[in-house]
């Protein structure tokens, strides 16, 4: 995974800006502002590592979630000729068919899902009224779990960098 590789620069950048930049400048605005980027490029480095497990269960969870609206948007024949169903299984079936070459890269992988997941809800939206209520509920039942099983991640990661103090 990439991330490690990140972190080393974004400190890298912070160390030259202020080893080599700062003692060169002049002015008192470039110097504060030098500072500042150097400060919040120290406080960033850190937080971009992103733990490969949550990631990988979070895009298990969204390949769960797009795999059953793609089954789904596959049995609504009714619809065969609906281009927003057709772009939707055209779009989840490319989603859900890649396959890494060489090592995965779960933070690629999560934005490419994470994308799909979009891609999906605004197709949803747009089937709202040629779909049965109980099929679109479920559909977004679905979609619900897997948006909530992020933001739990999210949450978790916030609090694990922050040493664990929940305010």
């Amino acid at each position: 995974m990439e991330t490690p590789i990140t972190t080393l620069m974004l400190e890298r950048c912070a160390e030259t800006i202020e080893k080599v930049i700062i003692p060169n400048l002049t002015g008192a605005f470039e110097f504060e502002n030098a500072m500042w980027i150097a400060i919040i490029l120290h406080i960033l480095a850190p937080n971009v590592e992103e733990n490969s497990q949550e990631l990988s269960e979070e895009n298990e969870g969204m390949r769960e979630a797009l795999g059953r609206v793609l089954e789904v948007m596959r049995g609504e024949k009714a619809l065969a000729q609906n281009p927003v169903r057709n772009d939707l299984i055209e779009t989840l079936e490319r989603e859900l068919k890649k396959v890494e070459v060489g090592p995965p890269d779960v933070s690629k992988e999560n934005y490419n899902l994470k994308g799909a997941l979009v891609h999906t809800i605004n197709g949803l939206d747009a089937l709202t009224d040629d779909l049965p209520g109980e099929t679109m509920s479920s559909l977004r039942q679905q979609v619900r779990s897997a948006l909530r099983q992020q933001l739990d991640h999210s949450v978790a990661h916030v609090i694990s960098r922050m040493g664990g103090v929940v305010l």
